[in-house]
């Protein structure tokens, strides 16, 4: 009887781990790719993308291209794959919007916490948050590549970042077309 006791509550903090694991990874999955970063105090650290983020910075490396983009509360500049981006970042209650450009392309993204909506690069989103709140999910079109069934999970400690570190973090990501 203390075996079952010591194994369930052992199978329990297993699957506790792990969905704490989940809980703390950014996420892209299209019918073609699964992009994860997990997520740190230093960043967003994945096979497709190696960040450092700090207060005024995203830095590093992202789908094998420099991404060096300077944050301040209003605005996200800098590049990306060696190209522009110049972006305003508006937050009201619970709603955070970037708008401008991104890799030279003109951008808009919306983030609330019903809806992840807009265009980033090439790749434009209509999301919407599944019933268990777990993940958004919808479509995407990146250029002439149409996708029905897209998914995107954004970690709760991201929720709790600045706007303009979290939507910089968030246009890398949804401005990858694979």
């Amino acid at each position: 009887m203390r075996t079952a006791r010591i194994l369930t509550v052992a199978a329990l903090l297993a699957g506790g781990s792990a969905v704490a694991k989940h809980e703390e990874t950014l996420e892209l999955t299209t019918p073609r790719t699964n992009v994860r970063a997990n997520v740190t105090a230093q960043g967003f650290q994945g096979t497709d993308m190696q960040l450092q983020m700090t207060d005024n910075a995203l830095k590093g490396q992202a789908f094998q291209g420099p991404v060096d983009l300077r944050l301040s509360d209003r605005r996200i500049q800098g590049t990306v794959n060696q190209k522009p981006v110049d972006l305003t970042v508006t937050q009201r209650p619970d709603v955070v919007e970037a708008r401008g450009t991104f890799e030279g392309l003109p951008s808009s993204l919306t983030l609330a916490p019903d809806a992840l909506t807009g265009q980033v690069g090439t790749c434009g989103y209509n999301l919407i948050i599944d019933r268990n709140r777990r993940h958004f999910r919808g479509t995407r079109a990146c250029g002439k590549q149409e996708d029905n069934v897209v998914f995107v999970h954004v970690p709760k400690s991201m929720w709790k970042e600045p706007a303009s570190g979290r939507m910089a973090a968030l246009s890398v990501l949804l401005s990858h077309p694979d």
